[in-house]
């Protein structure tokens, strides 16, 4: 039988390209053009509308295999695919065998390291992976070089979470979108912009891969009908890029902190865990906020259950009292670890100016924009609001202690967010004159 080889160089590439199947899809492909004319074997594959080809050199394949185009299933070969990745030697290259009849079905063969047999029926080609395999070679792409590329992904990193950045060649900048809102940036004196560029997440992620794996000095970049297309020359990636027009027609919101706040970040997140825990709560799905007297509440409750905590807020700066409603399952998709290491955190209730309001979260990496939010309603509904005040006395009677551990903490990240009246709150935070030798190790 004629075969296929697979050199341990393009491994990175193929890995990439079958990660990204959506086991949503129904019945995955992947398709096979071989042309040895063309000197190349090129593998198309991927999630749907986001489709990758690696393309194999034909120098060094069986001479006797034949020009040839085919779809097989693409699940089981990722399964294949992996199991000799965890079995190959050093230099030993992954073998596919091609049974060929003339008058019957074409089968591509497989075989794992424990003997086991796999074989795939072709079919008739994927007509979008064909497709794709004639536009990549029309695009006009812009050229830039790793070198110049690779700080340009640093400074997009240090802007993470985002939902897109943008390079702006023209004014040497960059626009970022974070939480649904943009910001413009100057680039550092040491960075010039040399192409304009825009991708999102996933589209960093493949221009970090490829600028890691690329058969090239340089890579070409094509962002076309909302699609970023990145290659090296042999190898492409196309990544979809949803919502870019509403991208480039966002403006920045200029939100208004009404409360901000400072609070031990996982006592907040370990009552909102307990919360949907309760069936009642959970189905009611509402978690009041309250901020009063220099402290912060959070209450759940449902129709017969009511839970309160006070999340002894190290800082508030408010100017009134307010009560939010803010969703529960909203919230418990927070995933903290991700945000921070640290056990306090800042964070601010935004008002944009159509009145809408988010709890922004921040971190010790970036201070000025909130790393995530959720959503959050002023509540006006006196029934809530008497149920708060109703629950405040049952608090009042657990006993409060706030340690030097606690204080040090207030103070850390005062400091790191440059706040400017932290020295003026510290009777707030319960601060007895033994704790003012705390200060001192933050300078006045």
């Amino acid at each position: 039988m004629k075969k296929i080889f697979i050199d341990k160089y393009y491994y990175p590439h193929i890995t990439k390209m079958l990660d990204s199947f959506d086991k949503k899809e129904r019945l995955p492909l992947l398709t096979f053009i071989i042309n040895q004319s063309a000197n190349h074997i090129c593998l198309i594959g991927g999630k749907n509308n986001e489709p990758t080809m690696v393309e194999l050199p034909f120098d060094g394949q069986d001479p006797t295999l034949q020009g040839g185009t085919w779809s097989i299933d693409a699940d089981m070969f990722k399964y294949y695919y992996h199991h000799c990745l965890k079995n190959v030697l050093d230099n030993e290259r992954i073998k596919l065998e091609i049974d060929e009849h003339a008058s019957s079905d074409t089968y591509v063969i497989g075989y794992t390291h424990d003997q086991a047999v796999r074989r795939w029926q072709c079919v008739t080609p994927c007509q979008e992976h064909l497709d794709y395999f004639t536009a990549i070679k029309s695009k006009s792409y812009q050229h830039i070089s790793i070198d110049a590329l690779e700080p340009l992904l640093d400074l997009a990193d240090s802007h993470r979470p985002l939902e897109f950045f943008q390079i702006d060649k023209t004014n040497n900048e960059i626009k970022v979108q974070r939480d649904n809102d943009v910001s413009t940036f100057s680039l550092p004196n040491n960075l010039k912009a040399e192409i304009d560029l825009v991708a999102n997440q996933e589209g960093l992620k493949v221009l970090e891969h490829i600028c890691s794996h690329a058969e090239s000095d340089s890579i070409l970049i094509n962002v076309d009908n909302e699609q970023l297309t990145v290659t090296d020359g042999q190898h492409y990636y196309s990544r979809s890029l949803a919502s870019l027009t509403d991208f480039y027609n966002k403006s920045k919101i200029d939100y208004k902190t009404e409360v901000k706040f400072v609070v031990n970040i996982s006592r907040l997140f370990e009552e909102i865990d307990e919360y949907i825990k309760v069936n009642e709560i959970k189905k009611n799905n509402t978690t009041l906020l309250y901020i009063v007297d220099n402290e912060a509440y959070i209450s759940g409750f449902g129709f017969t259950v009511e839970g309160f905590k006070s999340l002894s807020a190290l800082y508030i700066s408010a100017k009134e009292s307010f009560l939010y409603n803010v969703n529960l399952k909203q919230s418990n998709a927070i995933k903290i670890r991700d945000i921070t290491s640290m056990k306090g955190m800042v964070l601010r209730i935004l008002k944009a100016p159509d009145g809408s309001r988010k709890l922004g979260l921040y971190n010790e990496h970036d201070t000025k924009l909130p790393y995530n939010s959720i959503p959050i309603i002023l509540d006006t509904n006196s029934h809530n609001l008497k149920a708060m005040q109703n629950l405040l006395p049952l608090d009042k009677k657990i006993e409060k202690t706030i340690s030097n551990n606690q204080t040090l903490l207030a103070l850390t990240i005062f400091k790191l967010f440059e706040e400017e009246d932290w020295t003026n709150n510290q009777y707030r935070l319960g601060l007895d004159m033994h704790s003012n030798s705390l200060l001192s190790q933050f300078g006045s």
